[in-house]
């Protein structure tokens, strides 16, 4: 045998042409179809490896290769401008896929005492119930969801209305499986003898393929139609493209200077919309990397609240927001002030400026990054908060505990209702929905996803969006320090975007939605079918193989 057939022949090998093809099927990627087919050299290792030590380790390779392929930007490789950082990203590549790990080896013990379809069927459940429940808790990290490399494909992800990034996910992970199921039985020589199976197989995945592209051809006339009347808001975002390290930096005896060079170019590219007439102006997240409603700062507010005023609309600013505590009510986050009884915890938050000086509601960001915003959990692991700081020092953020949905009155003195969420609380389904159901109009995302350089990162958070707005048919909003900035509309089309590093300013229409789709409504009803069936296939295994040993 030859090196190149011992290479094609290493479950290894075909496990990391998996990861990568899966990866690759991402956006910003123009070939998303990648992922209908990107599981099908690791499933032959699924399929046929006995070993449970070579099973293991042919999956972590293809794990860690989907990881690499798909998030290799969050450890900032591309500046190199923080150490941690660099830590955090590797760890993310290295020790996530062991969250997944057992889920999948959990489906290959199907395949091992119930045979090929069954863990076939397994491993479409269990992967599927490892992103449901990982989308829930401090660890949570459900960036990579399978179902999301679709989020580019405006015509799939119309599904997403009734069963959201898990429907997709389904949808992907089944059509992979049918695919294998196919082809194994040509290959293995029972075509003649299995039509009627290979055919119900070969059906399924048309049906699969092409139900939703006709669903979604039809679905988005439709819901275009359904905007052609009702309010309108006019919307100014703004970009100002300031270096997120020199934002937070807080070199010797140029703090104030920095604060007032970023504050003045807030100021220009939002005079630059005054003719628009705005109803709404974003700024985007800790567009001021100082607490803004702090005494201290007072002539900054002061000044924000005349450009409001001159300028005529609401302003949506992010900010960091500080909150006062005692010894005995302090969070273990919080930083003592001096030698006092009094702490303080700051906030990752939002809050809305009136013309009139109104300040609204602060909303304090409640889903953190891991470990980049908040360790998980720091109640429990206090003593590693002050060695995973990043240089930066924002890694310790205080946890929100509510959501907000921000109102205010356009200048026809119409009263419209939005979110506001911080930048990664966007790609959690869940959490956007308790915001729909508590009347949010259209979504709001405001983030700064220049941290990572001009990589897929600020692309895929961008694409994301696309995907909130089809399941919920709500306007999205998004406002980037350094881009991408966009307004997408309910049929998930872009209708304005801005460029990577671009500073700009620009006003477009949206309308506000009040109508809730099946998923707004029933919430992630596939997650929970998907978690029951994993469940019972599961408890069946078991049982199987305790009669098999009764039975000797």
């Amino acid at each position: 045998m030859n090196r190149s057939s011992q290479l094609y022949h290493s479950p290894v090998v075909r496990s990391l042409v998996s990861g990568i093809a899966l990866g690759a099927a991402f956006p910003p990627s123009p070939v998303s179809t990648l992922a209908f087919v990107a599981f099908l050299p690791w499933l032959t290792v699924f399929d046929e490896e006995a070993s449970f030590g070579r099973m293991v380790r042919s999956t972590y390779a293809m794990l860690a290769a989907y990881h690499l392929t798909t998030v290799y930007w969050t450890g900032g490789f591309v500046h190199g401008n923080d150490g941690w950082m660099m830590v955090a990203g590797v760890g993310l590549i290295l020790f996530h896929p062991f969250f997944l790990l057992p889920f999948v080896v959990g489906a290959w013990g199907v395949r091992r005492v119930l045979g090929r379809v069954w863990g076939m069927t397994a491993f479409v459940l269990m992967w599927t119930t490892f992103e449901f429940f990982h989308a829930r808790g401090e660890f949570s990290f459900p960036w990579i969801a399978v179902g999301n490399s679709q989020a580019s494909d405006i015509l799939r992800i119309q599904l997403a209305e009734f069963f959201s990034v898990t429907g997709l996910t389904l949808h992907l992970l089944a059509f992979n499986a049918l695919a294998y199921l196919v082809l194994m039985e040509v290959a293995e020589g029972r075509w003649p003898l299995a039509k009627r199976t290979t055919f119900m197989y070969a059906g399924a995945m048309a049906v699969l393929y092409f139900v939703p592209l006709l669903y979604g051809w039809g679905r988005i006339g439709s819901v275009s139609e359904s905007e052609g009347s009702g309010r309108e808001i006019r919307v100014s975002v703004v970009q100002p493209n300031i270096d997120p390290w020199e934002k937070w930096g807080k070199p010797s005896g140029a703090k104030w200077l920095i604060y007032e060079q970023q504050v003045a170019i807030l100021d220009s590219l939002t005079r630059a919309r005054s003719l628009d007439n705005p109803d709404l102006i974003v700024w985007p997240e800790t567009a001021t990397p100082f607490h803004l409603l702090l005494p201290a700062y007072r002539p900054y507010l002061e000044r924000v609240k005349r450009l409001v005023a001159e300028v005529g609309g609401v302003l949506l600013t992010g900010l960091p927001h500080a909150r006062f505590f005692d010894a005995s009510n302090a969070p273990v986050t919080a930083r003592r002030i001096g030698e006092t009884d009094q702490y303080v915890e700051s906030y990752n938050s939002a809050t809305t400026i009136s013309p009139d000086g109104t300040i609204g509601p602060v909303y304090g960001k409640v889903v953190l990054v891991p470990f980049a915003e908040r360790l998980p959990h720091a109640e429990t692991l206090r003593f590693l908060i002050e060695p995973l700081k990043w240089n930066v020092g924002i890694s310790s953020w205080g946890m929100g505990t509510d959501t907000t949905v921000f109102s205010f009155r356009t200048r026809s003195g119409e009263e419209a209702r939005f979110s506001a969420m911080v930048c990664y609380e966007s790609v959690y389904p869940e959490y956007v929905r308790a915001f729909v159901q508590r009347g949010a109009e259209f979504l709001v995302i405001i983030t700064n996803d220049s941290w990572w350089g001009n990589t897929t990162g600020a692309y895929q958070h961008a694409a994301y969006a696309a995907v909130r707005a089809v399941e919920f048919r709500r306007w999205v909003v998004q406002g980037a320090n350094g881009g991408i900035s966009l307004v997408v509309d309910p049929s998930g089309r872009t209708v304005r975007r801005s460029s990577l590093f671009e500073r700009s300013s620009w006003t477009e229409t949206v309308r506000p939605r009040q109508e809730m789709t099946f998923y707004a409504q029933h919430g992630d009803v596939a997650g929970i079918l998907t978690v029951v069936l994993a469940g019972a296939v599961g408890g069946w295994t078991l049982i199987v193989m305790v009669r098999k040993r009764v039975r000797g």
